[in-house]
């Protein structure tokens, strides 16, 4: 019977941490530092090939400076390997703020399927922490 009792118990956590990981975004991108309460972006398909790009972050306490210190598109290509089709771009900052969000157009190809890389920067106190960060992929349409 403790092992009847013990089986029903391991599946029911097991089916419970199931659900509890499907019902997270995909673009769930909260991350924690000292510097850094959360951090993430979303890359949504608008349509006519655009994407929109969303960055979001916030800082524990304020900071000197909070944003993206730049960002990258990269393309899928045939073979499946990731290319970096832009180069680093300037992304954007805030002073004297405890979050800052914005977004950006990218114009891409439909049927191409992309993904960004971004490195977040929190100035505190004349110190800093950057975080690198990659989103999921998402197809153009």
């Amino acid at each position: 019977m403790k092992k009847f009792i013990a089986m029903i118990l391991a599946v029911s956590m097991l089916l419970c941490s199931s659900v509890a990981f499907a019902a997270l975004p995909e673009t769930d991108g909260t991350q924690a530092s000292n510097y850094f309460a959360s951090y993430g972006m979303a890359v949504t398909a608008i349509g006519s090939g655009r994407l929109q790009l969303s960055f979001t972050c916030s800082a524990v306490g304020l900071a000197d400076q909070l944003g993206v210190a730049n960002y990258q598109v990269q393309r899928k290509d045939s073979s499946g390997n990731w290319e970096d089709i832009t180069g680093f771009l300037s992304g954007s900052t805030k002073t004297n703020t405890t979050s800052h969000s914005f977004s950006k157009i990218f114009y891409g190809v439909a049927g191409e399927t992309y993904r960004v890389k971004c490195v977040f920067v929190c100035v505190k106190g004349g110190t800093s922490e950057h975080k690198a960060y990659t989103s999921i992929k998402k197809k153009a349409t």
